[in-house]
């Protein structure tokens, strides 16, 4: 029996080496067949419910796989799919009329799919411009999808040297964990999967053992760091493209024997590698520099009005606005998935799940024990242990001190309005090191430090309970989250891999596996009488603009998305072609120079317009104004028709159908 055990445990291993060596090929190959099956995880099934009725029961019946759409996901099922099927539209020109009356740069409209230069700094768009808006769909979620797990699993095999079950574990930590799955595809994940690849990219551009290998290397960094750039979300971006600075630059300092700088080497032998090293980071730094530059000359006024809007452009963060309780993982974020937070949002309130606070407090003796070996290789392994340790306490500075004006600008801080994420992501990053570096010590402590370490812990999560928590969960459930999290730390700290492994890869698989709906097809947006007809519509009629005239912001973005050039649809940047006829003043401004989702009501007094959030915008619009703008197609209630009528408007109804009627206006 003891004999077929083993046998099958060997097997095991030797099939998880297998997977281990051919993972990239496997990626591949689960990345065609979802997309042969046009899978994707968004969550427009949303429309669904406001729009009732289909064209096809089939098509409608075969797009839930599993899982269900989350309504809160706003930016990605509102904004974010519908920008990118706007551009199928436009022909994926970089500068669009299908969302303003001025022209939008799509680059910096969530760096939509455009035919330029800029696409290979960002691979993810290349299945809309080749496949149009369905398929493409499916490769750009799950391209960023398989690239975020794969991503972070080279990340951790960099730093763990090829520790494979650690590499699993910090994987899922960063791929399962609830803060990247409840904001999936928007702008959050995407730039710390950049982070992430340049890092890996970085590391393999001047380590890997093929000198062809490292010059494809040196090429993608630089199209990627574009990328990264582009993506313009610097309240994540400032912190994980420091922490993937830092992590890359110590790494090489403690893995420099793989690039070739070994003590004892001829001299001129180490200079020859570290010209070589030069000049590839000179070859990815000329191409990062000369696309950005490109960029930036032939879109300065598009930069002008983006940084100079009031929000987010001019929005200047100190920080100061954290407690202790906010060092630890939002207990909420376990069971998001099955029940919704009682405060905010669920993506505002998801966390990474890690145990920093734990480990912050034992670094200080497992360095003192490394350095007492006084062995090289171990000060090379406590040099990233120390990088990591020391970011942390910037963050925690910042979140809980604050910074001054002038510090947190020098910084760049002063963008940051969501270092949690970024401590969380620098946290899981320094608990898989830590672990790392207790697997591979001799016993540091004694067995009664290890178990009361975990105990204290359990005991100081315990008192950051709020009332908001009690109110979300009883006491004694938020206590056994709190055991069980603490006991698989134990497991961690007491050197019990397998069992460590196994927990805790099962708690992000429970808390972040079932937070994204599995679907196929766009059948939500394209399968309804209301869809084809603006569909239609528009193609017969290209050059006319349309406008959603409803409260709710979810539609706003519909009417583009199916192919209108629609006023309401949310801009990056304001578009004064429009705000200048309707507030002609200029005494407005304030309102809507902003990133700025529309929410577009009909009134018979005069057009007015007020701020509901900071990133969106009530419009109260007189019908006579929308004939100044050359509207021609409204697409609102019923009951908004006394509105054209008392305004005297010569309009048509077009089409009703699940509460919306479109009129057609007539000068």
């Amino acid at each position: 029996m003891k004999k077929k055990l083993n046998e099958l445990t060997e097997i095991i291993k030797n099939i998880g080496s297998l997977i281990i060596k051919y993972r990239w090929l496997l990626a591949l190959c689960v990345f065609v067949f979802c997309v042969a099956l046009k899978i994707h995880g968004t969550s427009i099934g949303v429309y669904d419910v406001i729009f009732p009725t289909k064209i096809s029961e089939d098509a409608a019946q075969k797009y839930n796989v599993a899982g269900h759409f989350r309504p809160v996901r706003g930016d990605e099922l509102a904004v974010h799919t519908p920008t990118y099927f706007s551009q199928y539209y436009n022909g994926y020109k970089k500068y669009s009329h299908q969302m303003s009356v001025g022209k939008t740069n799509m680059i910096l409209d969530y760096y939509a799919p455009v035919k330029d230069i800029t696409v290979l700094c960002k691979p993810f768009n290349i299945g809309y411009i080749l496949f149009g808006n369905e398929r493409g769909l499916s490769f750009y979620w799950c391209s960023q999808m398989i690239m975020l797990f794969m991503a972070a699993f080279e990340m951790f095999y960099i730093l763990t040297k090829k520790d494979s079950l650690l590499s699993i574990v910090g994987m899922c930590m960063i791929g399962f964990s609830p803060a990247m799955q409840w904001w999936m595809i928007p702008h959050m994940p995407i730039v710390f999967i950049y982070a992430m690849i340049l890092f890996d990219l970085g590391y393999y551009m001047f380590t890997y053992k093929n000198k062809k290998m490292q010059w494809l290397f040196t090429v993608m960094e630089g199209f990627l760091a574009v990328g990264f750039a582009l993506s313009i979300f610097p309240s994540c971006q400032i912190v994980t493209g420091l922490v993937a600075v830092v992590l890359l630059v110590v790494c090489l300092i403690r893995d420099r024997t793989e690039c070739g700088i070994v003590e004892g080497m001829d001299k001129n032998e180490i200079k020859k590698n570290i010209i070589n090293a030069v000049i590839k980071a000179a070859v990815a730094g000329t191409i990062a520099i000369g696309i950005l530059l490109w960029f930036v000359i032939t879109s300065r006024e598009d930069l002008r009005l983006l940084t100079n809007t009031v929000y987010p452009g001019k929005r200047v963060v100190l920080g100061h606005n954290a407690t202790l309780k906010d060092l630890f993982t939002e207990l909420r974020s376990l069971t998001l998935a099955f029940r919704d937070t009682n405060i905010l949002n669920n993506s505002e309130i998801a966390t990474f799940i890690h145990f920093t606070p734990l480990f912050l407090v034992i670094f200080p003796s497992l360095a003192r024990r490394l350095r007492n070996e006084k062995n090289n290789k171990k000060n090379m392994d406590l040099l990233v242990g120390k990088a990591l340790f020391i970011s942390l306490l910037v963050e925690i500075a910042f979140m809980g001190l604050g910074f001054s004006p002038r510090l947190a600008k020098l910084t760049l801080f002063s963008y940051v309005n969501r270092m949690q994420m970024g401590y969380g992501f620098t946290g899981v990053i320094f608990n898989i090191w830590c672990i790392d570096m207790l697997w591979k010590q001799k016993a540091m402590y004694k067995k009664w430090q290890l178990i009361l370490l975990p105990v204290i812990y359990a005991i100081t999560y315990e008192m950051m309970i709020t009332i908001d928590l009690r109110e979300y969960l009883r006491e004694r459930y938020l206590c056994i989250e709190i055991v069980i999290m603490s006991v698989i730390v134990a497991f961690a700290i007491m050197k019990y891999k397998k069992l460590f492994a196994l927990g805790m890869c099962s708690v992000m698989i429970f808390a972040g596996a079932f937070v994204n709906p599995i679907c196929r097809g766009i059948a939500p947006i394209t399968n309804h009488p209301i869809s084809r007809f603006i569909n239609e519509t528009s193609r017969k009629d290209p050059n006319s603009y349309w406008i959603v005239a409803d409260k709710s912001v979810q539609i706003a973005n519909f009417a583009m998305a199916n192919g209108a050039k629609s006023l309401t649809s949310t801009n990056f940047y304001p578009d004064y072609a429009k705000w200048n006829v309707l507030d002609k003043s200029g005494k407005k401004e304030e309102v809507y120079n902003r990133y700025l989702n529309h929410s577009m009501l009909l009134t018979n007094g005069k057009t007015n317009m007020h701020i509901l959030t900071p990133d969106s915008v009530r419009v109260n619009v007189n019908p006579k104004d929308l004939l100044k703008l050359n509207v021609k197609y409204v697409m609102t209630k019923p009951q908004n028709e006394k509105i054209l009528k008392k305004a005297n408007i010569r309009y048509k109804k077009l089409f009703y159908e699940d509460g919306y009627a479109i009129y057609k206006i007539e000068k």
